[in-house]
């Protein structure tokens, strides 16, 4: 697994685990509520989409917070801090 594919994987866990926490919603139903298609947000959740920035904009709301906060939280909920840059 590649660098940019282990990121996916650990920012769809935190997302899960964040949506599950803080809403208790299911994947459908919060889709459904901030208009992304289900098929979209789990693969996300999966690891397995990389997210258009409108779709994370949606997500954020979804929690009431703004862009900068969703993603501040998501990254320090992620196990383990990987860099994209070859080193």
């Amino acid at each position: 697994m590649n660098k940019a594919q282990e990121y996916r994987k650990q920012f769809g866990q935190a997302l899960r685990n964040l949506r599950i926490k803080t809403t208790g919603k299911s994947l459908r139903m919060f889709a459904y509520e901030y208009d992304i298609p289900c098929a979209t947000l789990s693969r996300i959740e999966n690891g397995q989409r990389e997210a258009q920035l409108t779709t994370l904009k949606r997500i954020a709301e979804g929690f009431g917070w703004s862009f900068a906060e969703f993603i501040q939280y998501i990254e320090n909920e992620m196990p383990s801090k990987i860099t994209l840059k070859d080193e």
